[in-house]
């Protein structure tokens, strides 16, 4: 049987700040070509 998931933590203070400060930026060109990299991968081709 599987375990039970944990409670996911409280961020506060400066690690919560930094956080929405991160989530906040524009992404980079390197992220965008990342994330393209990734989608890429995620596609399964199914054949007969």
């Amino acid at each position: 049987m599987a375990k039970p998931i944990g409670k996911t933590p409280v961020f506060e203070g400066e690690d919560a700040i930094a956080v929405l400060k991160e989530m906040q930026e524009t992404p980079t060109k390197e992220d965008k070509e990342f994330a393209k990299e990734i989608r890429k991968q995620r596609i399964v081709l199914f054949s007969k």
